[in-house]
C-alpha cells in the first residue's frame, strides 16, 4: 500500500505513515466520486473557495455516527478519516467513507490531521466534553451530537472552550432546523394563542419486543473496552454497557438527556426561554432490568410564566411522540408529523385554524452545518442553545436521583 493509510481489521492495528494535504485528499475523492457516478454541485465560493469540497472527519461510527456521515456525503461533502473503538463498526464506516479513508481508534490522531474541516462527534455523552475541547482546540469545526454533556459543569466549561476560538459547532439538537417547527414557533410568538401557561411535551416508544441497543449474540470484531471507558470509572466489560451506553450513569443521562435534548429543546425555542426555576422528577424502573436510568421518567419544570410537563418512556408506543402548547386564547398540537391550531373557545365540533406537515430535519441540520462552516455564520443550534437545554435535563436527572425538587438560577447558572 506504500505511503496510502493503512487499515488492518485484526487486532487493533491502524497507522498512517504520511500526513495527506487537503488539497491531495480533495483532489482523490473528487476522482474516486467521479469514477462512481457520485460527484455532485459545489456550493458557492465562502470561506473555502468555490472548487473545494468541505472535508469532515467521523468519531464514532455507531448507527447516529453513520447515519450522520452519509448524509453529510449525499450533500457533497468528503470523508477523509473515520474512528472508532469497535473495529465491525470502523470497517464498515471506512468502507462508506472514500477509498483509503484514513480509520484509527484514536480520536486524536484525527484531530491532527491538515486535510479536514470539521469533525463529527457521535460518541457516548461521557466523551463529548473532552473530544469538543480538543476538536476546537485543534481549529475544527465540530458537529456534536446530542445531549451535548453529561453534567452541567462539563457544559459551562464546552461552552466556555469554544468562545474563546472562532469555531463553528452545530450541537445535534436537529429539530432546530426543522421549518415545521420554525413555523410553530411563529404562531406562538404571533399571540394568536394568547398566553402560553401549559406545555406538554411526550416521546413513547414501545422497545420490549424489539430492544434495538440489544448486545448481538456474537460480537465481531474487537472492542476497546479501555478506551470506551476513557474518562469513565473502571468496570468489567459489559456488553450492555457498552451497546446501551444510554441507559448507565457513567456515560449518558438516560431518557431525561437523550430525549430531554429534543422536546425540552422545543420548549426553550419556541416560548423563548433559558431555562426553569424549578424542577421536580420521578420515575422508575418497570421493564427493561439491566438498565440503570429509569424507563419511565416524568419531569416537571416550573418557568415562571408557564410550566412543561414532560414524559418520556419505551415500554409503550400508543402516544408517540408531541407536544401540545395550552394558551388561554388557542391550543397548538403537534402530533408526530402533523401540526394543528385550535381555537380556544368554541361549540361542537373541534376545526384546526390551521394545519402544517413535517419536514426532514436531520438533513437540513446537516446543511446548516455544512453551509456556516463557509459562511461562518451561527449555526441553527449552537452551543449556548444546548447546554442551556441539556442543563434543563440534567436537573430533572438531579431531582430523580435525590429525590428533591430543584431550584435553579438561570442567570448564575447554579442551584439554589
Amino acid at each position: 500500500m506504500g505511503n496510502k493509510a493503512r487499515y488492518v481489521v485484526e487486532g487493533q492495528t491502524m497507522s498512517d505513515t504520511r500526513k495527506t494535504t487537503r488539497r491531495e485528499f480533495i483532489t482523490k475523492s473528487t476522482t474516486t466520486a467521479a469514477a462512481l457516478g457520485l460527484v455532485t454541485a459545489v456550493p458557492s465560493v465562502g470561506v473555502l473557495g468555490a472548487n473545494e469540497k468541505i472535508v469532515l472527519g467521523v468519531i464514532g461510527t455507531g448507527g447516529r455516527g453513520t447515519s450522520l456521515m452519509q448524509e453529510a456525503k449525499k450533500q457533497g461533502a468528503a470523508i477523509a478519516a473515520v474512528c472508532d473503538v469497535y473495529t465491525e463498526r470502523l470497517e464498515r464506516a471506512r468502507k462508506i467513507a472514500v477509498e483509503d479513508a484514513f480509520a484509527t481508534d484514536e480520536y486524536k490522531r484525527v484531530l491532527e490531521r491538515k486535510d479536514m474541516d470539521a469533525v463529527i462527534i457521535a460518541t457516548p455523552d461521557h466523551w463529548h466534553h473532552d473530544m469538543l475541547i480538543d476538536a476546537v482546540g485543534a481549529g475544527k469545526d465540530v458537529y456534536i451530537e446530542k445531549p451535548l454533556s453529561k453534567t452541567i459543569e462539563e457544559g459551562k466549561e464546552m461552552v466556555k472552550a469554544v468562545r474563546a476560538t472562532d469555531r463553528v459547532v452545530q450541537v445535534g439538537n436537529h429539530m432546530r432546523s426543522g421549518q415545521h417547527w420554525a413555523h410553530a414557533r411563529e404562531v406562538i410568538q404571533s399571540g394568536v394563542l394568547g398566553r402560553v401557561i401549559w406545555v406538554r411535551a411526550w416521546d413513547c416508544r414501545n422497545w420490549t419486543k424489539n430492544d434495538p441497543f440489544a448486545p448481538p449474540v456474537e460480537i465481531k470484531g474487537k472492542i476497546d473496552w479501555k478506551k470506551f471507558l476513557g474518562p469513565a470509572p473502571w468496570h468489567e466489560f459489559d456488553p450492555h454497557r457498552y451497546f446501551a451506553w444510554r441507559w448507565y450513569w457513567d456515560y449518558a443521562g438516560g431518557l431525561m438527556t437523550d430525549i430531554g435534548a429534543h422536546m425540552l429543546g422545543l420548549v426553550h425555542w419556541l416560548m423563548d426561554v433559558d431555562g426553569p426555576r424549578t424542577v421536580a422528577a420521578n420515575g422508575g424502573h418497570h421493564f427493561f432490568d439491566y438498565w440503570e436510568t429509569p424507563d419511565v421518567v416524568h419531569s416537571v419544570l416550573d418557568y415562571g410564566t408557564f410550566s412543561v410537563v414532560f414524559s418520556v418512556e419505551f415500554v409503550n408506543g400508543h402516544d408517540g411522540l408531541g407536544a401540545t402548547f395550552y394558551g388561554t386564547d388557542g391550543t397548538l398540537v403537534a402530533d408526530g408529523a402533523s401540526f394543528a391550531v385550535y381555537p380556544q373557545h368554541t361549540t361542537g365540533e373541534r376545526k384546526p385554524i390551521e394545519q402544517w406537515t413535517a419536514t426532514a430535519e436531520t438533513s437540513a441540520h446537516i446543511a446548516n452545518f455544512l453551509d456556516c462552516i463557509r459562511t461562518r455564520k451561527q449555526p441553527n443550534s449552537p452551543i449556548e442553545y444546548g447546554h442551556r437545554v441539556i442543563t434543563a435535563a440534567h436537573l430533572g436527572n438531579i431531582s430523580y436521583r435525590t429525590g428533591k425538587r430543584v431550584s435553579w438560577d438561570v442567570e448564575r447558572e447554579e442551584i439554589v
